[in-house]
């Protein structure tokens, strides 16, 4: 089987963690795999036409984001190799296959897709494959879901053997190059515009942290990672588990080498002593998911967060020294001019190093897609087009009548940005735990311009 990381946005390109999963399950069954970048490998095209003949399918990933590359790369291979079947997976086709099947692709996997694919790989017809659509009666088939895998520690660990690790560099991280792990799958949450359940389910399951330490002694030895990021929905949320972690990367003594949560930790969790150690541990930053400083907005949300807490959480980890960036949200389904200005001002108060502002998108399959559907309107003509543009570049992707319009929306993001970096202060600070080398420097003298003439997110 080949699998294909299409080439997404610039300001989102990551390996794919998901796709080396499987492929390592692939592998430990006896099944040949390639794995093609094409976010790091530009002859993508030349080598996919060498390994096609030798394989049947081929896999794309999706999310929200890379859906309008992997659309690319399907139509490629449709006028290319048209013998070759196309299996989709991510939390894009996992909602979206009818939109999919079959012009997109022949099947996509919804949910954890290691087991789904194996199956595949082996031949078994896909009416009998949990947890996959396929093409049928003149359109898309689901076979309903497949339970989640409950034993993590029985998953073996991704196939980086497979990619070229020392492309995965990243401009604003302390060392290359740098690769990621998960500790758990899951979150027990079910905030209205989070698209995480559609794959790994509402509840969180645990990996054992001896595995986890196993898998971080291979991305360190084997494959010459210098930093890694932990992509957890909610890596402190169980704070003994979080301190045995901490602890055990502790004594394992790594030289050199980095830790980054750039995936947003739980904003009311956490005190002296569990950052403290986080940072003996190498943690150096860590992304706080605050979005909003209105508690009546917070329960809408169904995010289940004491924003009383939030103030304390951060200075705690600030106190440790570990650089905190904090993820904002604005044109929530509940906003007015008035409480984005009043988010922007929260935001500026926190004793925070970094704040990136996001311009809400209602995934489908959320529960905001849903309220967006019914109550607000949509300003792009598909969804594809709408997330490419609207999650990093500012772009408003819809509005509420009688609340805020495109143009209010796109001027508050604006003006957050310009609020919380237009303070010496806060400038200073920030260069001071970002600057790491001359690279660092040119980096963030680069993304403070962005901020001063367009008013995007630092």
């Amino acid at each position: 089987m080949i699998f294909i990381n299409p080439d997404c946005f610039e300001g989102y390109r990551f390996p794919s963690m998901g796709m080396l999963y499987i492929a390592a399950t692939l592998e430990r069954r006896g099944v040949p795999v390639v794995y093609i970048d094409a976010n790091y490998e530009p002859d993508w095209r030349e080598r996919l036409a060498r390994e096609a003949p030798a394989h049947e399918w081929i896999g794309i990933t999706a999310n929200v984001l890379s859906i309008g590359p992997a659309i690319a790369v399907s139509r490629h291979i449709r006028e290319r190799h048209k013998d070759m079947k196309i299996v989709m997976g991510g939390p894009y086709p996992a909602v979206c296959y009818a939109d999919l099947i079959p012009e997109h692709a022949d099947a996509c996997a919804v949910g954890e897709a290691e087991e789904t694919c194996v199956e595949l790989a082996a031949g078994v017809p896909p009416e009998r494959i949990a947890g996959l659509a396929f093409a049928g009666n003149g359109g898309a088939v689901f076979n309903g879901r497949r339970p989640l895998i409950e034993d993590l520690d029985a998953l073996p660990f991704p196939a980086w053997h497979l990619g070229d690790v020392k492309k995965y560099t990243l401009g604003h991280t302390k060392n290359n190059p740098v690769l990621p792990i998960v500790t758990s799958r899951g979150c027990p949450f079910n905030c209205i515009f989070c698209s995480s359940d559609i794959t790994f389910g509402n509840r969180i399951r645990y990996r054992s942290v001896e595995r986890v330490l196993e898998e971080m002694d291979e991305l360190i030895y084997r494959h010459g990672a210098r930093e890694i990021h932990t992509w957890d929905d909610n890596l402190t949320l169980k704070r003994d588990r979080a301190m045995e972690l901490f602890e055990g990367i502790i004594k394992r003594g790594y030289r050199g080498i980095s830790f980054m949560v750039p995936s947003g930790i739980k904003p009311d969790v956490g005190d002296y002593e569990m950052f403290k150690t986080m940072r003996r541990a190498g943690f150096y930053a860590a992304c706080i998911a605050v979005e909003t400083g209105d508690q009546e907005i917070m329960k809408k949300l169904g995010k289940k967060v004491d924003v009383s807490k939030v103030r304390g959480v951060i200075a705690a980890a600030r106190k440790a020294g570990i650089l905190m960036n904090g993820f904002f949200m604005l044109g929530l389904p509940y906003d007015t001019e008035e409480t984005m200005r009043r988010n922007i001002e929260h935001a500026r108060s926190l004793p925070l190093h970094q704040a990136m502002f996001f311009i809400t998108i209602p995934f489908p399959g959320t529960d905001l897609h849903d309220l967006v559907k019914e109550s607000g309107r949509f300003l792009f003509h598909n969804d594809r087009n709408l997330y490419e543009q609207g999650y990093f570049l500012g772009r408003a992707a819809y509005e509420m009548p009688g609340q805020f319009d495109a143009a209010t929306l796109e001027e508050m993001f604006k003006l957050a940005n310009r609020r919380f970096y237009y303070r010496p202060v806060t400038l200073a600070a920030l260069f001071f735990k970002r600057i790491f080398g001359i690279r660092h420097f040119f980096y963030l003298i680069i993304k403070f311009l962005k901020v001063v003439f367009k008013g995007r997110q630092f």
